[in-house]
């Protein structure tokens, strides 16, 4: 017998006559020699466990599980320490995948229980071996589609979109009458670059509200005489993003009105070609044709090429450009919402200059809906308010309360009634920081500098290519292609906005110098 074996050996031996604290340190010993050797690391998470060190033996048990993820055993042991803990969720998760892996070791050819598996892995945030999972499944049932529509879900949340969409289009082939499956391959397109197909396949989405107008749906086609409604759907973002293709459909000859949220109405009743902009709920004039408006993005086309050109400079790999449409819309890299005047000079008189820069920030979504994926803790946030030369200014409508725990210079939310109010406040800012807001969208859609703060797998509209998504976990940010002026910054890791935080508040740091550089040399340049 080598030392190695006498090692394990003897810690089995102390460890089954109750030395605990022997055993630990022989099982130590080994796997330090051996630090992959499944069973003495599941006997040390079982060992520390029954010590009460729970954190500790969970974290054991938990690199149990990833050396051998098909073991029911080690996640049962797993689940049950979990339980010990207080981990409720994570517990029953754990415990009900060793079941699923229980299912298939009786009935190998059970796809219900490799479906259940994947899915239970993947809610356990082990998505890695939930698309094993879901790959064997597959193997076994090559025609069942919900399981490539989950495997696509699940390689999309790993940032594999080409691969997504493969997975995708395979579940809309075996089942092209589902929506859902639709909606899930344009989302996976369109964080893969493939916008003609990704828009193509958004319009398989179910509106928010739900219209039922009698006038026909517009293919894009010149409409001279004619009166086309741009409905909004719910979200403030998605109207701030594809408002952008409103002048190019008014230039097909027709006169072009807008029904959006009471809030946008000022803001999109400046855009060229735009003849009336209704709110909500107030009655419609007569009109011929009518389309959502980002459906706009499809029946237009997208100016491709430019596209191309702009993700050339960012080193993004998407296909080659394809021919534009014949009426393709604006992608382009100009400004295409304005501020008013008398806004912007209200705003202004707010925030006299003093040598610092004004830099304004949103750090969550409206109230009645905050997603914990798009909102960071205030305290998160205090760091950047350190800074030197910034006077850090809160643009976070309904945020009062928390902007007192991050430490504002001002705080302008609670006097920002709409958002043409918005728009006025953020032309008056050297720089916003904001989570996934639509305030994010329109400072892009103004053309000012913005920076994005995203979590780990963001929206398919904050992706663009291998080199934007690294560049997002670096200093510099990664590149938008919806946003010339914009830079994006995401999570390393799920839920690390701390860590997030962190990289801006660097950048931050670097910008502010950048800034007083370039005032010193403008200074010395006009002496």
């Amino acid at each position: 017998m080598n030392s190695r074996s006498f090692l394990l050996a003897q810690a089995q031996v102390n460890d089954r006559d109750g030395d605990l604290q022997g055993a630990e340190i022989l099982y130590r010993g080994f796997l330090a020699e051996c630090p992959d050797h499944i069973e003495a690391t599941r006997a040390l998470g079982r060992l520390l466990v029954r010590r009460g060190d729970l954190v500790a033996g969970i974290a054991v048990l938990h690199h149990a599980a990833d050396l051998s993820p098909a073991s029911a055993e080690i996640l049962a042991d797993l689940g049950a320490a979990l339980g010990q803990a207080g981990q409720e969720r994570p517990a029953q998760l754990t415990l009900l995948t060793a079941l699923c892996l229980n299912a298939i070791a009786v009935n190998p050819g059970d796809i219900e229980a490799r479906f259940h598996l994947g899915m239970t892995l993947h809610q356990a945030g082990r998505t890695r071996f939930a698309i094993g999972a879901f790959r064997e499944a597959i193997a076994l049932c090559p025609d069942f589609a919900e399981l490539h529509n989950n495997l696509g879900i699940f390689l999309q949340s790993m940032l594999r979109n080409k691969e997504a969409v493969t997975a995708h289009r395979r579940a809309v082939a075996l089942a092209p009458w589902n929506a859902g499956h639709h909606c899930n391959l344009a989302h996976a397109a369109l964080a893969a670059g493939q916008l003609g197909e990704g828009f193509a396949e958004w319009e398989w989405r179910p509106l928010s509200p739900p219209r039922d107008f009698p006038q026909p749906k517009w293919d894009g086609a010149a409409f001279a005489g004619k009166t086309l409604l741009a409905h909004a759907e719910q979200g403030f973002g998605d109207t701030l993003q594809f408002c952008r293709y409103l002048p190019a459909a008014a230039a097909l000859g027709g006169r072009v009105i807008v029904e959006c949220r009471a809030p946008l109405v000022s803001l999109l009743a400046r855009m060229p070609g735009v003849a009336q902009v209704i709110p909500w709920g107030e009655p419609l004039p007569p009109f011929d044709l009518q389309i959502p408006i980002p459906s706009l993005a499809h029946v237009l086309g997208h100016d491709e090429d430019q596209r191309a050109d702009h993700e050339a400079d960012h080193g993004f790999s998407d296909p080659p450009a394809r021919p534009a449409a014949p009426h393709r819309g604006d992608m382009s890299r100009r400004p295409y919402l304005t501020a008013d005047p008398a806004r912007i000079d209200r705003w202004r008189a707010r925030a006299a200059r003093d040598g610092t820069r004004r830099v304004g920030l949103v750090w969550a979504g409206n109230a009645a809906g905050r997603d914990p994926l798009r909102a960071i803790p205030p305290d998160a946030l205090a760091r950047l308010a350190e800074i030197p030369g910034i006077a850090l200014i809160g643009c976070q409508r309904d945020g009062a309360d928390s902007g007192g725990r991050i430490g504002l210079t001002e705080d302008w939310g609670a006097e920002i009634a709409d958002f043409d109010d918005l728009a006025g406040a953020i032309a008056t800012l050297d720089l916003l920081i904001s989570v996934d807001t639509a305030a994010a969208h329109l400072a892009g859609a103004l053309g000012q500098p913005v920076w994005t703060l995203l979590h780990a797998a963001p929206d398919w509209r904050w992706q663009g290519g291998e080199a934007a998504m690294d560049g997002q976990l670096d200093g510099r940010g990664g590149a938008c292609r919806w946003y010339p002026s914009m830079r994006l910054y995401r999570q390393n890791q799920p839920g690390d906005w701390e860590g997030l935080v962190g990289r801006v508040a660097t950048a931050l740091r670097h910008w502010a110098d950048g800034q007083q550089t370039a005032d010193r040399m403008g200074t010395i340049a006009s002496s």
